[in-house]
């Protein structure tokens, strides 16, 4: 009697311990958690495995020792705790660690698909998708994202949605896409703040609405998405939804502009060449004309070209004159052209050369 009131005991015990070592864990007290996960010995559960395993293996509250973390990691997901097969599963896709095995990862996604993990079939739909350590197949991903996006899964949810965007495997159907955008954007989803923004910036969907329009335009361009971020400029510029401010819309020109964005870095050289809502800077202007230009913008390029023709910023080139102007001149933009017939006389035609040499000599 006295030993199975001992055992009893000791199991409440082991189970306290347990939980306090979660609560420190969670309370980001590493080391206490590491302390009191390791005191648990031989009782240690899958799922105290898995915490331990990610303070060594990352390094929380401890140096890190990954072989050490990858260990706890195989114990506790050999046990069949599926947030250690997601974990494993994301080390091998990423190579954190170890050298990157998408076959290996598909086997760890499976694993914990298997044992119930929604979050684990986003993954498999993902390895379908893109060919992942499985052969391709559009048809398994949608099956799948449609699975994990039913279960709350938010990439699932973007990801379904772009099946329907894009017309893969189903008809395209904005209003369904819309819907999954939505979901995904709700959940904190980055990637779906633009396309539901444009969603209600289009009216693809759902009704045209440019209040909610720019309000998921902002969240996208604070997550530090360049279309949204230029979107956002031309908003302020234009006064359209919001109080014109060219302050800000001179800073979210700037933030697209330095991830590349060749619209923005257009605008942006507009105002350093007019000192608009900023310094004017003719050099900075030539450079961000350049990098636009370069991208194809054809405005970029005719600017480009004036810069080289005048000297604005760079240094008088007409030979760069020529090529860029005749670019944006191919892109039919027609003060490009109007530029070219200014300086740039037509060849008569070798008969026709002829037929007015035959009419001189007459």
């Amino acid at each position: 009697m006295f030993s199975s009131v001992k055992k009893l005991f000791t199991k409440a015990s082991l189970h306290s311990s347990l939980e306090q070592a979660l609560t420190a864990y969670n309370n980001e007290e590493y080391e206490l958690a590491i302390s009191l996960f390791e005191s648990s010995g031989r009782n240690i559960t899958p799922e105290a495995l898995y915490y331990l395993g990610t303070c060594y293996y990352w390094g929380q509250g401890t140096e890190p020792n990954q072989e050490r973390g990858l260990r706890l990691f195989i114990a506790s997901a050999e046990q069949g705790y599926s947030r250690a097969q997601l974990e494993l599963g994301d080390i091998y896709r990423y190579g954190h660690g170890v050298p990157a095995d998408n076959k290996t990862a598909l086997q760890w996604y499976e694993r914990a698909q298997a044992a119930g993990s929604v979050d684990a079939t986003a993954e498999v739909a993902r390895c379908y998708e893109y060919g992942d350590g499985v052969e391709q197949s559009a048809s398994k991903a949608l099956t799948l994202y449609a699975e994990a996006a039913e279960g709350g899964n938010a990439m699932a949810q973007y990801s379904l949605a772009c099946f329907y965007t894009q017309g893969v495997e189903v008809e395209y159907d904005p209003i369904t896409a819309f819907y999954w955008f939505k979901l995904a954007a709700d959940q904190d989803f980055a990637d779906a703040y633009i396309h539901v923004a444009a969603s209600y910036a289009r009216g693809e969907g759902v009704d045209t609405d440019l209040n909610k329009a720019i309000t998921w335009y902002a969240k996208a361009a604070k997550h530090g998405n360049a279309v949204a971020q230029n979107n956002m400029g031309y908003y302020y510029t234009t006064g359209t939804g919001v109080v014109q401010d060219e302050k800000k819309a001179t800073f979210w020109y700037y933030q697209a502009a330095k991830q590349g964005h060749a619209i923005a870095q257009y605008n942006l050289a507009e105002r350093y060449r007019t000192g608009k809502a900023i310094e004017q800077n003719l050099e900075e202007a030539a450079y961000l004309y350049l990098e636009s230009a370069k991208q194809d913008d054809k405005d970029a390029q005719y600017r480009i070209a004036m810069c080289y023709k005048y000297g604005e910023g760079v240094e008088k080139n007409l030979g760069e004159f020529a090529y860029w102007i005749e670019k944006a001149a191919n892109q039919g933009l027609q003060k490009a052209i109007e530029e070219i017939d200014l300086y740039v006389k037509p060849e008569m035609p070798p008969m026709e050369m002829q037929e007015v040499e035959s009419s001189n000599v007459e």
